[in-house]
């Protein structure tokens, strides 16, 4: 018999009226679009096909996590909310699969690199308990709550997007604020403690930045840019240097290291409720 639990009356909520609810867009890519299409900077262009080269399977990865122990949920709510995310991250793996098959068309190795990927996260599955596979989850939604933040609340990173890619990141962006906290919630539901839970999120950092990395090098190998040390200086400045796009994010992740994070503890639902209403003629 498969044990049940309620969600504790003192956590943090998710706000009644932010929904979680799977959207398709359909988004299509083409010609139109510049080939260094983040602010016609290669660097950054390459470090963000890089993340979509990783979501299709990483969140395929996070929707088996979660799908192991839904039905130790026995509150309703807590049911539509885990159908809500488990409905989200597919719509995110078939529109970044669509937007990888355009990077396939012009000559990048995103089907190699995605092959890669699935082998090596089938590895870890086969290597790591269910909790410890959720606990991966927990830690790397987090960090993509994170890089949700900066899309949808720094404007000098949208607009350097070209506007035939910014709908697609926005997007994403949007529904990884509306289910931040669906996985945490069901790892602390189904007794997850806290030294798994932060000896997953140093892993996980490590291993996405070493596979980004390894990514987006193959990506600007293409271009025949891998070798050239100032273009690599450039763009780790900008994402890492002084005030760059990643370093001014360090607080928000380092409060998940805290004892009593709750992902809702900051509600930044506002903003995302602002684009989605920005976006619903799309949808």
């Amino acid at each position: 018999m498969s044990i049940m639990f309620q969600t504790p009356a003192k956590r943090p909520r998710k706000p009644a009226d932010l929904p979680i609810e799977p959207h398709r867009m359909d988004f299509r890519f083409d010609g139109q679009v510049p080939r260094y299409w983040f602010g016609n900077d290669p660097f950054l262009t390459h470090f963000l096909s890089a993340l979509s080269l990783l979501f299709p399977e990483g969140e395929r990865f996070f929707v088996d996590a979660v799908r192991h122990f839904r039905d130790r949920i026995a509150d309703p709510e807590r049911q539509r909310d885990i159908s809500g995310f488990i409905g989200q991250e597919a719509m995110h793996s078939l529109e970044h699969r669509t937007f990888n098959a355009f990077l396939e068309q012009n000559g990048y190795p995103a089907d190699k690199l995605e092959g890669v990927l699935r082998q090596e996260l089938q590895k870890a599955r086969e290597e790591t308990t269910p909790l410890q596979q959720l606990a991966i989850t927990v830690a790397l939604e987090h960090i993509t709550a994170v890089l949700a933040e900066l899309m949808l609340e720094h404007e000098d990173v949208r607009d350097r997007l070209d506007e035939r890619v910014r709908d697609l990141w926005v997007w994403h962006a949007i529904e990884e604020t509306e289910h931040k906290a669906v996985a945490w919630d069901l790892y602390q539901d189904v007794g997850g403690d806290y030294t798994t839970r932060v000896t997953a999120m140093l892993k996980a950092t490590l291993l996405l930045i070493y596979t980004t990395t390894r990514f987006q090098t193959a990506l600007m190998q293409r271009d025949g840019l891998s070798r050239k040390p100032l273009v690599w200086a450039k763009g780790i400045w900008r994402l890492w240097g002084y005030k760059g796009y990643l370093s001014r994010l360090a607080p928000a992740y380092l409060s998940y290291f805290r004892p009593d994070f709750h992902p809702w503890k900051i509600d930044n639902s506002p903003v995302a409720k602002a684009w989605r209403r920005r976006l619903s003629s799309l949808a």
